[in-house]
């Protein structure tokens, strides 16, 4: 069983790779220049494709011809011109490019076929997919993605020898050039497991060149040269200035790295804009630099208390901070994150390294699902035997002995025999029960132990050798990689006469993972008609409304694609299958029709416009802006204040995304949809709360009417259906899940009802409060049946009062019963 061994740190701003071998890491060097970095920059020249160090170098001469930073805008529809190609180019096939130079790093004996490559932990499915294809576009056969705090936290538990006897919780606070992650990691004496992150996307030390530039740099040429406007000039694609932004981005890269070993230093500007010759220079102390960006510092530790937080840990629960990440080498950081939650924070890893390290620990570990590479070699046999086996065994482990087991089917096997291949260890030959053995087997300390395994006949004839079986002793694995979002699909909530999101898979579940579902069709779907019924998998949050979350896989049926009817009410059969690296398969059965569809998503693209953000944000606008003026008429202040927050907020990212253009070529347009989506789940959040609230008192009240109307009856049916119905009730509050505790309520009305409606005394309780009602559609007709009402009370004739109650509840306006708004068939998805 051959393992992928090879693994990539494909970086914003730089990449490695490196090779999992005999229990050591070997990162390779760049043949020209012995550097264990690439840039993950590329020029253009010409014909001839420059990458890496040399490609930086052209930044100063032929920055349009120069491309970088597109890691960061992966999974979505942006392009990069590139004038001596005339043509677009995408971020996967930049990002491929990248990783076939990673490539010429290895030496010419080396063949990779497979490999992990590792991507930032929030990274959304269609961001995964487009890494994954980038690799499948460079020529691997097999790609792995790996989330990158599980890579660190792998380099670090396997090199620190840090001895672990008791379940501790980690933070990894990974700061790289583009992106950031904060993961929570729990580690006992042999695993990892990823528990819980948050990041952003679209947050790293390049942010930071940028605040140099926006805010010192470009300010200091102005004023030197009489420019006015310089820096929205310099960040449009059809710019003259594109060369001086990649000039002064990279003058500020190098001043920040300055500045983590100094208290000051020096930019030099020498260059000509509009004909004004520019020849000075520019003093930075580490101070300004630090203000610049203190904000989103204590942002990045505000994620760190947040994730404590919500796991209902103490600081005092995490044993230590590990820092990751090129940005991490900025003193601030580390200062702030110790000040704030008082953890010793460890950046004794390399932070540009701890990533592929790690990556490759894993590689190490994983077997390569190749057919062509799996290792299956056939010594010298008496006859062609064709043998199937699987075996179950631990690749990562820290006992001195791991224990084999192996099943068989084909031709008949008598015995086996086990083999270290440095030939201490031999099983000897032994007798297979069932087909199939467990055997422990000794372990050489802090290496790779190989094994090869014989299985023979009865003569003691060999039918075939497995070879090898390997087990890394001394280094921590993976309990799986976590997934980073709830999964859920959109259904119709007919009660609320609107969609609502379905949790399929949690957030946190390990990957791969299958379910199948059983949901019935709300709607009747005519053969051959225009109707459909919409399969929508959306990933983000399960309490969250349907717009809010990312669609990774949408199947539509149309009528024209049934050979029978969809009935209203019948079966539908639907198999969910995410694997590793989020792939998503779905599969449909509808059995009334006993038809089946089928569909594998890996969506690689998404786009990002200023004017879809403008529009998403004045949607949201109006509602915020009603829910406010209902706050401040109630007088609740403290509500409506939060809420102007976000009012101020959206308004401020509107008039930020009116002073760049689309074909702005900064990440200034995904980090305003960034902001955009988070402020509106704050809204969402705010208000979900209040409904929620609604819900519970709602909850309360029905319960409190329904458990006064059981004290006076004596049927013990329903007190033990009442039982039944409350017995989850703590589980259901705590969720906050408006849609459960509302059917809930449903449940206990459902009762309560069935109570009144058994005696014909029970209704005078409806009655004296449809009394103090007075907005009847007919009132004339509804004083008659008062009129009645009354004498039947006097009579105790409490048939006739059954009969006023109906009788005035349909004179009710229709606004005060609460009737559902319009639902129809268009706006179903069709699932229930």
């Amino acid at each position: 069983m051959k393992t992928i061994n090879f693994a990539i740190d494909l970086g914003t701003t730089n990449s490695l790779v490196a090779k999992y071998d005999n229990g050591k890491i070997k990162i390779f060097n760049n043949p020209l220049g012995l550097k264990q970095t690439l840039p993950s920059c590329i020029a253009f020249r010409g014909n001839r494709i420059v990458i890496g160090d040399k490609a930086l170098d052209y930044l100063e001469k032929d920055a349009e011809n120069v491309c970088m930073l597109f890691k960061r805008k992966m999974g979505t529809q942006d392009t990069y011109f590139v004038p001596s190609l005339d043509k677009e180019m995408q971020p996967i096939e930049l990002s491929s490019l990248v990783l076939k130079e990673l490539k010429n790093f290895l030496p010419d004996d080396e063949v990779v076929n497979s490999v992990v490559i590792t991507i930032p932990a929030a990274f959304d499915t269609i961001q995964s997919n487009a890494t994954k294809k980038a690799g499948y576009l460079a020529g691997f056969k097999e790609v792995v993605l790996l989330q990158e705090p599980i890579a660190a936290c792998l380099a670090f538990a396997n090199t620190s020898n840090t001895e672990v006897k008791e379940k501790e919780h980690w933070i990894v606070y990974d700061f790289g050039g583009g992106t950031f992650d904060v993961a929570l990691v729990e580690v006992d004496e042999r695993e990892l497991k990823v528990v819980d992150h948050q990041g952003d996307n679209y947050l790293g030390g390049a942010d930071f060149d940028n605040l140099i530039v926006k805010n010192l740099i470009v300010p200091f040429i102005e004023e030197k040269t009489g420019q006015s406007d310089l820096w929205k000039s310099l960040k449009s694609k059809s710019s003259t200035h594109k060369g001086l932004y990649f000039e002064l981005l990279k003058k500020a890269e190098e001043a920040k790295k300055e500045l983590s070993n100094f208290e000051e230093t020096e930019i030099e500007l020498d260059f000509s804009i509009n004909d004004v010759d520019l020849y000075d220079h520019l003093i930075v102390k580490r101070e300004v630099f630090e203000n610049l960006i203190l904000s989103n510092v204590e942002n990045t530790v505000t994620i760190i208390k947040d994730i404590i937080k919500d796991n209902q840990l103490l600081n005092s629960d995490i044993k230590r901070v590990i820092l990751i990440g090129g940005t991490t080498y900025i003193p601030l950081i580390k200062k702030s994150i110790t000040n704030a939650i008082g953890v010793e924070v460890n950046s004794s890893i390399d932070p540009t390294s701890a990533v592929v390290e790690g990556a490759a620990y894993y590689a190490g570990s994983k077997p390569s699902e190749l057919k062509e590479d799996e290792i299956v070699e056939e010594e010298e046999t008496k006859e062609e035997a064709i043998i199937d086996s699987k075996f179950f065994y631990e690749q990562n482990t820290r006992d001195a002995e791991e224990l084999i087991t192996a099943k068989f089917s084909g031709v008949d096997i008598d015995n086996y025999r086990i083999i270290r291949k440095d030939g201490g260890y031999d099983s000897g030959v032994k007798g297979l029960k069932n087909n199939s053995f467990s055997e422990f087997v000794p372990l050489l300390e802090g290496r790779l132990n190989q094994f090869k395994v014989q299985l023979l006949n009865s003569a003691l004839e060999v039918l075939k050798v497995i070879d090898p079986l390997s087990i890394n002793h001394g280094s921590y694995s993976v309990n799986g990689q976590p997934l980073p979002n709830d999964i859920c699909m959109e259904v119709d909530d007919l009660d609320a006469s609107a969609t609502r999101l379905e949790r399929i898979f949690a957030k946190g579940s390990i990957l791969p993972l299958k379910k199948k579902i059983y949901k019935t069709a709300s709607k009747t779907i005519l053969k051959k008609s225009k109707s459909n019924l919409a399969i929508n998998v959306i990933e983000g949050r399960s309490n969250g409304l349907p717009s809010s979350g990312l669609s990774i896989g949408y199947i539509e049926i149309f009528g024209e694609d049934l050979e029978d009817d969809l009935i209203k009410g019948t079966d539908i059969e639907i198999e969910l299958e995410i694997s590793e690296s989020r792939e998503l398969k779905i599969n449909v059965f509808l059995q009334s029709c006993d038809q089946e569809f089928e569909n594998v998503f890996s969506e690689s693209e998404r786009s990002i416009s200023v004017n879809k953000i403008n529009t998403e944000i004045n949607t949201v606008l109006s509602d915020v802006e009603a829910v406010i003026k209902t706050a401040n008429a109630n007088e609740n202040f403290e509500y409506s204040n939060k809420l102007e927050s976000i009012r101020v907020g959206l308004i401020e990212i509107q008039i930020e995304a009116s002073m760049i253009n689309d074909d702005d070529i900064s990440d200034t347009k995904f980090q305003l949809d960034d902001r955009k989506r988070k402020l509106i789940q704050d809204f969402d959040d705010l208000t979900r709360n209040e409904i929620v609230a609604k819900e519970i008192e709602e909850y309360n009240d029905t319960k409190a009417d329904l458990e006064y109307h059981l004290n006076q009856n004596e049927n013990e049916r329903y007190k033990t259906k009442y039982q039944r119905i409350i017995q989850n009730e703590k589980e259901v509050i705590n969720s906050l899940d408006r849609y459960l505790i509302r059917s809930k309520i449903k449940e206990l009305e459902d009762l309560f009802n069935a109570i009144i409606q058994s005696s014909d005394e029970n209704f005078i309780s409806y009655y004296l409060g449809l009394k103090l009602y007075d907005n009847f559609t007919n009132k004339r007709k509804a004083e008659k049946l008062f009129d009645q009402g009354d004498k039947a009370l006097e009579q105790k004739d409490y048939k006739v009062i059954r009969h006023v109650v109906y009788g005035l509840s349909a004179l009710v306006h229709e606004n005060d019963r609460h009737q559902r708004k319009d639902f129809n068939d268009n706006s179903k998805t069709g699932l229930n």
